[in-house]
């Protein structure tokens, strides 16, 4: 249980700091809706320590069994509250969001500066910033780390930090992150490592630029330092589109290309895997699959620890599609069955025809599968995640049956926004049908597939 031992009620003009955070919900069965928290309230301090963000609270309200919060109330008034905290009370606190530190890098390749220029704001700013790093898995290349940046992560271990490595070569990183001069990318990194700070890495690989020896000397750079905690590296292909501005310094990949990286990288794979026990360095899926190479099992792969970077995702959409096939064989669907098109990007849309054939064929549905042209980034575009309302829109005419099933990585937030400022609703509304969100994993997809299939749904009941 909590204890409340003292309040002290004074104008916040005394204060000298009134930064803080901002609390914007109240658990009310709560720690601090127990000590009168409200939203509003804004928290300055924890034990004296100025909060910068809701992660200081975080940490700082949880390091000791007793604390003391300075809280500013909106009517202008402070107390200090002193609580002492029981076994397992949680604050049941909400807060504002932190704005992102932004990045003051040029990289030749940054995604955001290839955006279409009617895009909304947010698609163009770019961040540099460990706490989303931490939190999100987002990407720094620490280029511009501050001595309390770094003293803030081994304090609060804010571990793992992804670091956008690139080339350990320091002047192909310098000219590919576009600045001045050369930074020591691996002594920050060994400074971290020295802290106990897990750190996973990533190369966007440019032809030409950062492939060949110069891959294979960041591989076997960023490999020396795996015993001290850099636990993996992911190597994934330049992405282009048709608005970027630098694109005449960069080569464009192609399917023989990505097959000469295949070969380059195998064996180091494979001699890392006999001196580590791991692959270590990753490569992402679009490599094997651009290729015609088969997507390598699930033991290459580990606890999978970069798919979110597009590495492993197939594998494991492959795995779980098969694990809920071999569940429909004990109880299979009762037919009949509507027509639903499904849609997904050009580059897995040959893998999600044969899977929907093998639905088709084994279970009697009737799924028919549409790969999407992506015209608001460019054709070299070919990720579903990229994928826009007006691409799908687009495309209607090839579209067959009254449903349609589409990844949810298509769309982000409450409001099932796509990429181009088009809602869910919006397409829905165009496109005179109804559109489901199938999930992320092979498990989701068939499991939304029959359901779809098996009885056709008011679109009211599809917005959830």
């Amino acid at each position: 249980m909590y204890s409340l031992q003292f309040e002290t009620i004074y104008p916040i003009a005394t204060l000298k700091a009134k930064k803080g955070v901002t609390v914007t919900e109240v658990d009310p069965d709560g720690l601090g809706a127990a000590i009168g928290l409200r939203p509003g309230d804004r928290i300055l301090t924890v034990n004296g320590r100025k909060l910068r963000d809701y992660l200081d609270f975080q940490f700082y309200a949880s390091s000791e069994d007793t604390v003391t919060l300075t809280v500013a109330h909106p009517d202008g008034t402070t107390r200090h509250i002193e609580v002492e905290i029981g076994e397992g009370e949680i604050w049941g606190l909400d807060f504002e969001p932190f704005k992102p530190r932004q990045c003051g890098n040029e990289c030749l390749f940054c995604f955001c500066e290839q955006n279409p220029p009617d895009a909304r704001p947010s698609l163009f700013f770019r961040d540099e910033d460990i706490r989303l790093s931490f939190l999100h898995g987002n990407y720094t290349t620490m280029t511009t780390l501050t001595e309390e940046e770094f003293n803030r992560i081994v304090e609060q271990r804010l571990s793992p930090q992804y670091v956008s490595v690139h080339a350990t070569d320091p002047e192909i990183r310098r000219y590919l992150l576009g600045r001045k001069q050369a930074d020591d990318i691996l002594g920050t990194m060994q400074r971290l490592l020295a802290h106990g700070i897990e750190l996973h890495a990533q190369v966007v690989l440019c032809p030409t630029i950062n492939d060949g020896d110069v891959l294979r000397r960041t591989i076997y750079d960023l490999a020396a330092l795996h015993p001290a905690g850099v636990s993996s590296v992911a190597i994934v292909p330049v992405g282009l589109t048709k608005h970027h501005r630098k694109r005449h310094l960069l080569v464009a990949p192609t399917d023989e290309w990505a097959a000469s990286i295949i070969e380059l990288v195998t064996p180091i794979q494979r001699e890392l895997k006999r001196r580590y026990g791991t692959c270590f360095a990753f490569l992402g899926d679009e490599f094997y699959i651009r290729a015609g190479v088969l997507i390598p099992p699930a033991r290459h792969y580990g606890n999978y620890p970069q798919i979110e970077d597009g590495v492993g995702m197939v594998r494991r959409f492959l795995d779980g599609f098969q694990k809920a096939v071999q569940r429909l064989r004990k109880r299979p669907p009762q037919g009949p069955f509507s027509t639903v098109t499904v849609a997904t990007g050009a580059l897995f849309g040959p893998y999600l025809s044969r899977l929907a054939a093998q639905l088709n064929e084994e279970f009697g549905l009737r799924l028919h599968v549409v790969a999407i042209r992506n015209e608001y980034f460019g054709p070299e575009v070919n990720v579903a995640g990229l994928v826009t309302g007006r691409d799908i829109i687009a495309m209607r005419d090839q579209f067959a049956g009254e449903d349609l099933l589409i990844p949810s990585e298509m769309v982000m937030g409450e409001h099932h926004l796509f990429l181009d400022n088009l809602t869910l609703e919006d397409v829905r509304h165009r496109l005179g049908r109804k559109v489901h969100l199938g999930g992320t994993t092979g498990e989701d997809f068939v499991a939304a597939a029959v359901r779809i299939a098996s009885a056709a749904q008011p679109i009211s009941e599809q917005k959830h």
